[in-house]
């Protein structure tokens, strides 16, 4: 399945966007749906609107223009991801904030309003990764909406079955000692772990806190270890064998967390870092360091062109802008896979500091959760048992929602001054069933319960922000 870049270069930007999102355009789906389009992002960090070969093939039909002629491959993107797009008004913003501005006598460089802070010298995997979690959700939660061969997901065999867990950590402050003993060898006051079912009904709704989702158990260091490596070794020993489907387990701080997990006797060694292992992206760069093959996705760029390789003006109505990127192809599809991690690690602070594009108060569960509109009961104490609840809200949150970009921008208007203020300096999925909460001293029994959120797929509503 062909993508290519949606306008870049193009001398009628208003014509581009009528023929794209206008009420006549071929990309309408008839049952009322919003268009989606492909948001491709690259691991510098900078975003491209990408279509698909099939609505290209749409709109040559429609305004019988030729063919494009060359584009760029998928594994050119660190992730590929839905955006939805409502009404012409709202393709026409996105559009603008992707727009190459061209200086005379200047070299042309990705000088948008989007990708003008994202220098090509430095790696942003961050904000694929915000992307990873947006393609997994609207995956498992989307309602069937998102065609997998578009977005190059070639085997979803993990998606039935794949379980959600969150491990949480309250560590030891202050903590005098040096930072790699307080990395490596961390002090947890207590620890939790829950998991989510995937429910997308939703109900209405420094001490040390009480558990408000279970009941409380104390035990000593040595049996709460032993717990934690009773519930990971089943995962780990079947996933290795091929016969388990993996689980996604979100935490914050991954180092920290992982050092906690290790010192307690748990084997890490074979868990993958983020989603992009699962939704196959590696399988993607594995093929571009193998070399340049044929056939598979490929993607159209022409940021930096105005003019076709016929040397004629694009003043075309159908998407077809030229590029100066060489067309990338591989062999086949990626071959169904007999095996996956056991675990894929999901660290929620990177997500939120990609989003809010500023690390400042993001150290801790609470800290994030209030600028992310998370009404919490009391956010001055500390108990991991109701932070391992809150991951998921957090990242319900930002998964559910808009694309990283629009998504941004949507916090910056509707969020209180403070916020708007940070972010502007710095330039419903789950259903919680609490397992365990664990502690030097302390261990939660299993309960269930539900998180009142309300269904914020941004397939639904272009006003959602959570």
């Amino acid at each position: 399945d062909c993508r290519w870049q949606a306008g870049r270069g193009w001398s009628d930007d208003k014509k581009l966007v009528e023929d794209i999102a206008g009420r006549n355009s071929p990309l309408w789906p008839h049952n009322g749906e919003p268009i989606e389009l492909v948001l491709g992002i690259k691991r510098t960090g900078t975003s491209h609107l990408l279509l698909s070969e099939r609505q290209v093939r749409d709109m040559i039909r429609a305004y019988r223009q030729p063919f494009p002629r060359r584009s760029i491959h998928a594994l050119e993107f660190e992730s590929l991801s839905p955006i939805y797009l409502h009404s012409k008004e709202e393709f026409e913003q996105i559009f603008g904030r992707l727009k190459i501005k061209h200086i005379k006598g200047r070299t042309p460089w990705d000088n948008s309003q989007e990708n003008k802070a994202f220098s090509t010298s430095e790696c942003h995997p961050e904000r694929g990764a915000f992307e990873h979690g947006r393609l997994f959700y609207h995956i498992l939660g989307g309602k069937g909406r998102i065609d997998p061969g578009k977005f190059n997901l070639h085997d979803l065999s993990w998606a039935d079955g794949v379980k959600i867990y969150s491990f949480a950590i309250s560590l030891r402050s202050p903590d005098t000692r040096p930072s790699q003993d307080r990395i490596n060898h961390p002090i947890a006051l207590d620890c939790g772990l829950a998991q989510a079912t995937l429910d997308l009904s939703y109900c209405a709704g420094s001490p040390k806190l009480p558990f408000e989702h279970g009941e409380t158990e104390e035990l000593d260091d040595v049996t709460i270890s032993a717990r934690l490596r009773d519930f990971f070794s089943p995962h780990i020993h079947e996933g290795s064998k091929g016969g388990s489907k993996p689980i996604v387990l979100l935490v914050h701080n991954e180092v920290v967390s992982m050092n906690m997990l290790k010192n307690c006797g748990v084997d890490t060694s074979s868990w993958k870092s983020g989603l992009r292992d699962l939704l196959n992206f590696s399988a993607l760069q594995d093929h571009r360091n193998d070399h340049r093959r044929r056939d598979g996705p490929r993607y159209r760029d022409d940021r930096n062109r105005r003019q076709s390789s016929n040397g004629r003006t694009e003043r075309s109505r159908s998407p077809r802008p030229s590029t100066s990127g060489s067309q990338l192809r591989y062999d086949s599809p990626p071959s169904r896979r007999t095996s996956f991690a056991p675990v894929y690690v999901v660290d929620i602070k990177p997500h939120y500091t990609a989003l809010i594009q500023t690390t400042t108060a993001s150290e801790s569960v609470t800290a994030i959760a209030g600028p992310l509109g998370l009404d919490l009961v009391d956010i001055k104490g500390w108990c991991a048992g109701n932070d391992a609840v809150t991951m998921f809200k957090i990242w319900h949150a930002m998964v559910s929602g808009p694309s990283i970009n629009e998504q941004r921008e949507l916090r910056i208007k509707n969020r209180d001054p403070k916020m708007r203020a940070a972010m502007i300096a710095a330039t419903n999925l789950v259903t919680p069933r609490n397992d365990s909460d664990f502690d030097p001293t302390t261990i939660t029994l299993p309960t269930q319960e539900a998180i009142n959120h309300d269904d914020s797929d941004y397939g639904e509503s272009s006003n959602s922000d959570d």
